[in-house]
């Protein structure tokens, strides 16, 4: 109680001293004062009543205990990067809430529009619930407090973090390819020369992909050392944003448009850009542009780069950690890319490719679409005039229109918790078991979804490059009717962000 009688002691110091050296105040400001010196006393007394409720849980007790588990730490450590800070995974079954998360500004600084309840109750999080908190050692009384002001009632810490947790031989989980998905440090370090985990040394380029509508992006600021290029020129072929263009155009000039480029413009473009199929790549955007950048990787990958990396909350999180800019432009070098062009074409599923899926009660069609695409009510694009979607298509989530991801994505733009996308897309039979390919409208989203699957393990993976665009335009292509399946496993999706 020592601080109460401290707070108790300066407040009556306060109001003597104010009593000695000033007029006599008149009695309903003595009255006031009175009342904010009571309302300081009983607020640090309720904070230490708090500080005294929060329990401790040792690394053995917390394989029996039915508390809600909650990883505080970074998004780095939680997939599996071992920092500074500490080793990496999680305790299994943990659910990740960053600390760092309570102090993003979500209406003006998060990467998707929600709001902290959404955000809690899409993850499965209860604030009545009884919850254990761990960070990497101890975690401090404020932090705690922190999770508090955000409505968590009961709350306990780990004992020793998970530090004792991994000593004491607990039973920890980590996404199987963390890699992919690298940190703001690791390429900062990268950028400054050094070689950091999993980095085997050799070349490198960290690239930064921008959107058509984001002119200037790259010159306002980048990643130091960071080349640019434009989604346009390495994504697909532009076509006509207006569906009445389309009248005058041969059908099969049609189906070249919003398909990735020629194997050889590929080429040409990865070896302008100082990229061989032996240069470890990393990629960036902007939240917008983060779909573009793994959209990017893809074609990378399928034309033969051995080792892709995204960097995992893009622009976005790099801002948000306070990281400093480069404003120099940089040239790469030619290059010459070192194998045949793809070295890698199994990764792309063709018109005739998809088709044999859809019939092979083997493969799953994974629609990577917003609800409103994927039950045939929009076409979703100004230069696609029928709704629908493929035969067969099971939904596999994505956002609330089709330039958005926020189902895949966290308030700091990282990759959003790899279990529960998992378990979203086994309710629609969408598993490691079958082949799997992901299409969307052009072959975007689909790619993002493709790197997430890359990065869990799964092998028997691909992305329709076609799209619906293709699928639509092809006649005899089976299609999906309209609405829900009959064995659809959700009304509605378990979507909690806030569409504009």
């Amino acid at each position: 109680m020592r601080k109460w009688r401290v707070l108790m002691a300066a407040a009556a110091s306060a109001l003597v001293t104010a009593a000695c050296s000033a007029p006599a105040p008149d009695s309903q400001t003595q009255a006031q004062e009175t009342k904010e010196a009571q309302e300081e006393t009983q607020r640090a007394l309720g904070e230490e009543e708090a500080q005294a409720e929060t329990g401790t849980v040792t690394a053995e007790e917390l394989a029996d205990t039915e508390a809600q588990i909650i990883d505080i730490r970074s998004e780095e450590q939680y997939i599996g990067w071992t920092t500074e800070e500490g080793p990496g995974g999680h305790i299994k079954g943990a659910v990740d809430f960053p600390e760092s998360w309570l102090s993003i500004d979500l209406k003006k600084d998060s990467a998707i529009g929600t709001t902290m309840d959404r955000e809690l109750e899409r993850r499965g999080l209860d604030p009545a619930k009884e919850t254990v908190l761990y960070s990497n050692s101890a975690v401090s009384e404020e932090t705690v407090q922190k999770y508090r002001e955000i409505g968590f009632e009961n709350l306990s810490v780990l004992e020793g973090g998970y530090e004792a947790y991994v000593e004491a031989g607990g039973e920890t989980e980590s996404l199987e390819h963390y890699e992919m998905y690298v940190h703001p440090q690791w390429v900062q370090d990268l950028a400054d020369g050094k070689t950091p985990e999993t980095f085997d040394g050799g070349d490198f380029q960290i690239v930064e992909v921008s959107l058509a509508s984001e002119e200037g992006e790259y010159d306002k600021g980048h990643i130091p050392g960071a080349i640019n290029v434009n989604a346009d020129e390495i994504n697909h072929i532009p076509g006509p944003r207006a569906l009445a263009d389309y009248e005058v155009i041969p059908m099969e000039e049609q189906l070249k448009f919003w398909n990735r480029p020629s194997d050889e413009d590929l080429q040409n473009i990865l070896e302008g850009l100082g990229i061989t199929k032996d240069t470890t790549v990393v990629l960036y955007g902007t939240t917008a542009a983060t779909t573009a950048a793994a959209r990017a990787g893809l074609l990378m990958k399928y034309a033969g780069v051995e080792d892709v990396r995204l960097l995992n909350g893009g622009k976005t999180l790099w801002a948000l950690e306070g990281r400093a800019w480069d404003t120099e432009a940089h040239q790469p070098e030619q290059a010459d890319f070192g194998t045949e062009v793809p070295a890698n074409p199994d990764i792309i599923f063709d018109y005739e490719e998809e088709l044999q899926a859809v019939n092979d009660e083997n493969s799953v069609i994974a629609s990577i679409r917003s609800w409103e695409e994927y039950l045939g009510n929009i076409s979703g694009y100004t230069y696609i005039g029928e709704a629908g979607d493929i035969a067969g298509s099971r939904f596999g989530y994505a956002g609330s229109d089709p330039y958005s991801m926020e189902d895949f994505r966290n308030v700091d733009n990282t990759m959003f918790n790899y279990e529960m996308m998992e378990d979203r897309w086994e309710r629609w039979g969408i598993t490691p078991d079958k082949t799997v390919v992901f299409h969307c409208g052009t072959g975007w989203r689909a790619s993002e979804t493709y790197f997430y699957a890359c990065a869990m393990g799964w092998e028997d993976i691909h992305m329709y490059d076609g799209g619906w665009y293709e699928w639509h335009k092809r006649p005899g292509s089976p299609v999906k009717e309209k609405g829900l399946p009959e064995d659809a496993p959700e009304q509605e999706p378990q979507e909690f962000f806030i569409a504009e």
